[in-house]
Formats: C-alpha cells, structure tokens, sequence
C-alpha cells in the first residue's frame, strides 16, 4: 500500500459492519439536533449549549487516539493515528474559536473541560465510553469507535450543516467568520477521508468473527450515545436556567407527591429449604 489514502477492497464482513451501523448513524443524522441546524431552527442558546457541553468530549479526542496508539504493531497505523492526532488537538482550538464567535469565552468551555463545572451525565457516558474502548478494547475496537464511527458519523453531520450553521451569523450575538465556521468546515473536509483510513485499520486488526462482531458492537455503541449527548446537550439550555430550575423542582415534587409506599410482606422468608414460613403478626 503506497499511500495512506490507497484502499483496499473491502471483504465482505464490512459491506455487513456498514449495513449494521446505518441505522443508528441516520438516526443520529436525521435527528432533531442535526435538523435543527440545518433549518436554522435552534435558539442561539441551544447551540451554544451543545458547544460548552460537548467541549470536553472534543478535548479529549486526541486523548482516546493516543491511548489506541499504544496498541499499534504496524506503521501504516501509527502513521493515521500520530496525523490523526495532530489533526484533532487542532480541531480542539476550532471549537474553541466556534464558541467565541457565538458569544462564549475560552474560559468558560474551559470549566467544563477542566471539571470545575459539571456536563450534563449524556455527555459525560459518551466520554466515558471512549475512554473504555481505548483504553480497554482492542486496537479494531478502539478505532473502530472512534475515528471511523464518531469522525464518519461528524463529517457527515458537518456537510450536512454547514449552510444551516453559516446562516446563524445574522442572529444578534453571533460573529461568523471564517473562525467561527472553522470546525464545521473541517470535519466537512477531513472527516470524510479519514473514517475510510480508520476502516484500513480495523480491517488489519479484525482478523477473527469474534473481533469482527465487537467492532460492530462498538461503532454502534459509540453512534448510539453521540446521539443521546448531542441531543441532552442542546435540549438542556432549550429554556432559561431559572425557568428548567423551576420545572426541575415541579417534577421532582410531583414524583414525590405520587411516590407510593412500598408494603413490606406479611411473613418473613426463612430457608429456603422446604422449611415452612411463618407469619409475622
């Protein structure tokens, strides 16, 4: 293989990987998040909420790429992940320059990221996955969950939104320059050549049924709670903060109002060896 970009034919089990996540990857591209940019539908405040909150799971990519470095017994891999890594600490300094021209500071993105202010617990399950899978999973795994579904499954959303996510310059607050549009106009580009480089990967190390249905399982997982956080993250800042601390307190009162008490029985369970159970007066 001259190049990194040189493809391989691919066997069969990945025509059936690619039939598998499909679906989870449409319901993530098709989504009320995805949609609501594209039709320019969600509040400024929605948009930026997603940003803070998904800061942290986007500093720590190049992170989970390194912890799947260690794993690599091939230079052809090594290479993808040492230029995928470079990339994504890169992409990192674009979100940040996207929240800025939406209103955020650095400094605030950086308490999320820096844990001094909490993500919401949809967000922090898709960072903790990622670390699990690279940390824990196999190589074919590992990359398999990250680069090729999450970059694949952005890249897609990126080219899907870009023209919905421009058009919010002309919302009051908001400053789109080509900074703003960085991110987006990136992963527009580079996630589009680098899930098919990811695929290389796993091809080399899914050598076995058995580590072909695991990476199955892992792209779909890693789809599956991308979907879940983007969506908490932006329905979270839907309304303002006194107003969903107000209806927070509501349901939490209401779910006590209905609690009922739970009657305890009225005989006590002794051995379970045939012995008869008593009554308890």
């Amino acid at each position: 293989m001259g190049s990194m970009y040189d493809l391989s034919p691919h066997p069969q089990w990945v025509d059936a990987l690619h039939r598998f996540v499909q679906p989870y990857r449409d319901t993530l591209l098709n989504g009320e998040f995805a949609e609501g940019v594209v039709r320019s539908v969600l509040t400024v405040e929605e948009l930026k909420g997603w940003m803070v909150q998904m800061y942290p799971f986007v500093h720590a990519f190049p992170k989970f790429l390194a912890e799947a470095l260690i794993k690599v017994e091939d230079d052809y891999s090594r290479s993808f992940l040492i230029d995928n890594i470079r990339v994504e600490k890169a992409h990192a300094e674009h979100w940040i320059w996207m929240g800025q021209g939406f209103g955020l500071s650095e400094r605030e993105m950086l308490d999320f990221a820096q844990g001094r202010k909490p993500v919401l617990r949809d967000v922090q399950s898709l960072t903790d996955w990622m670390w699990y899978i690279n940390t824990k999973g196999s190589l074919a795994e590992a990359v398999a969950a990250t680069s090729f579904a999450v970059e694949g499954a952005t890249g897609d959303l990126a080219r899907k939104a870009l023209a919905g996510f421009e058009s919010y310059g002309s919302r009051p607050g908001v400053d789109m320059n080509a900074r703003t549009a960085r991110w987006m106009r990136a992963h527009a580009r580079f996630d589009d050549e680098h899930p098919k480089v990811a695929l290389e990967v796993v091809k080399r190390y899914a050598t076995s049924d058995r580590i072909q249905a695991r990476v199955m399982q892992a792209a779909k997982r890693s789809l599956q709670l991308m979907d879940l956080a983007f969506d908490t993250a932006f329905r979270a800042y839907s309304i303002g903060d006194t107003l969903r601390q107000l209806v927070t307190e509501q349901r939490i009162g209401e779910r006590r109002w209905h609690r009922v008490a739970l009657e305890f029985p009225e005989r006590r369970f002794g051995d379970r060896r045939g012995r008869r159970l008593r009554s308890v007066a």
